[in-house]
């Protein structure tokens, strides 16, 4: 194996030049972490592509000599989706930032590198945008969100990145170059390999480009922050709101600890109390004003102590901001954090919290719970000291009982954030409670077609 890396690391410089591929520990320790977690695994070689020939070089060689390759783009992965445990070349997309808008056409077309931030500014300088929002925007890549199939919290009206995006290039091992899907609002042909890949944890190769539906731009926006005095409340107005047919463009929900922490860390001015519920109304003026009103009613009538409204755009932001802040808020106050990402049925959501905070008394931990709850996907964050006696098994022992209530209540261990390494035993429990025992060999199967060899991303979902 040793000898076969050596030798595919020579024959990259060649073909690439010596600046293209990184073999200095130095270079190469920012690519053994990623955005949180404890896994760690140093890669042999990083390449820095430039292009989709540069990327099928890399896995022309690396086919041949059978050497890992993991692709990487922002390195935001929650899950250790991004960590080389067996070594290996990263495959680097970054460089790849390309994006052109289509307005006639509606999509846009963005290379693997470019953040979802970038495709959704130039999107905006025709009156367009593009619907999925990670709070980790502004360095999450094309590449790295459709893998991990993203949503954000625009996920309760416009769902994730598989409901937003059309075509995709991908490069598999051995080098060959595919284009999958059509760049077209309506086709039919052939099976659906665009979502066979998102979501696919760069397990079966690399994408390298997309087309993506986009969406005008509304007339206006409305956001509501609603206080509450009990959680449990506060998820029972989310659920209530969508059995009223109403669909707002986000849902979010914040527990006091998370408020508290955003406060702390980002001394942001925002009211505190044991819930809150951020919501923005979007459309035509007078759609935008009728909808707001009965989204007011339904927060009022479901226990809401205060209502507040407002369409200025510094205040928007200042909302937003404890929102997208949270994940940041909990590193800074925690020296190492655990995040889950369950989705529970609406019906199940106030139930979920119920449980969760159990879960927190039960093992004394610090927690903080937020989450997209407009479509059940909560965010609880844990928070440990690794140097206090015993707190770290009660971290992980707590994280595995979160993942069972997503199970339990007939959902799921992961919304958004993927499998990685961080959940292969949650996700098998979740097969088997929901009948899928199949599927892990199914993907195993699906695996050897498009990866014989088994070069890609080895480890992830278990494969």
């Amino acid at each position: 194996m040793k000898d076969n890396v050596t030798q595919a690391i020579s024959e990259l410089k060649k073909a690439l030049g010596e600046k293209k591929v990184l073999t200095e520990k130095e270079d190469l320790y920012p690519f053994s972490i990623s955005a949180m977690g404890p896994w760690t695994a140093m890669p042999d070689a990083v390449v820095n592509t430039r292009s989709t020939q540069d990327v099928v070089k890399v896995l022309e060689i690396a086919d041949r000599l059978e050497v890992p390759v993991i692709p990487r783009g922002g390195g935001s992965s929650l899950t250790g989706a991004v960590i080389p445990t067996k070594g290996g070349i990263i495959i680097d997309l970054s460089a790849m930032r390309k994006i052109k808008v289509s307005v006639e056409d509606g999509i846009a077309e963005a290379e693997a590198g470019a953040t979802i931030a970038e495709v959704d500014d130039e999107c905006q300088k025709y009156g367009f945008f593009l619907p999925p929002d990670p709070a980790s925007l502004k360095v999450a890549s094309v590449g790295g969100s459709l893998s991990n199939c993203s949503g954000g919290m625009r996920g309760a009206r416009y769902g994730s990145m598989k409901e937003w995006v059309l075509r995709i290039e991908t490069v598999l091992p051995g080098g060959k170059v595919v284009w999958f899907g059509e760049p077209l609002y309506k086709y039919r042909a052939g099976y659906d390999f665009v979502h066979l890949f998102v979501g696919s944890e760069g397990t079966l190769g690399v994408i390298t480009k997309a087309i993506f539906k986009i969406m005008p731009m509304p007339e206006k926006i409305v956001r509501i922050l609603a206080q509450f005095d009990d959680m449990e409340k506060a998820g029972a107005a989310i659920a209530e709101v969508r059995r009223r047919g109403l669909n707002p463009l986000i849902l979010e929900l914040l527990d006091r600890s998370t408020v508290e922490a955003v406060k702390t860390v980002f001394d942001l001015d925002i009211p505190v109390n044991e819930a809150l519920i951020i919501s923005d109304v979007d459309g035509t003026k007078a759609a935008v004003e009728d909808m707001a009103k009965r989204v007011v009613d339904t927060f009022r009538e479901c226990g809401a102590i205060e209502v507040e409204m407002s369409s200025d755009p510094e205040e928007m932001e200042r909302l937003y901001a404890a929102r997208r802040g949270a994940f940041a808020a909990a590193t800074r106050l925690y020296p190492m954090v655990v995040i889950e990402d369950i989705t529970v049925p609406l019906s199940k959501l106030t139930e979920a919290i119920k449980r969760l905070k159990n879960v927190k008394e039960k093992y004394n931990l610090k927690m903080i719970i937020l989450g997209h709850a407009g479509d059940g996907n909560l965010h609880p964050v844990i928070g440990y000291d690794p140097e206090v006696e015993g707190e770290e098994e009660r971290a992980f022992k707590a994280f595995e009982e979160t993942c069972d209530i997503g199970v339990d209540l007939g959902g799921a261990v992961s919304g958004e954030h993927g499998i990685g390494l961080q959940k292969v035993e949650p996700l098998k429990k979740e097969l088997k409670a929901h009948g899928g025992e199949a599927i892990l060999d199914l993907m195993r199967e699906v695996k050897k077609i498009f990866d014989p060899k088994g070069i890609m991303n080895p480890g992830k979902y278990g494969l």
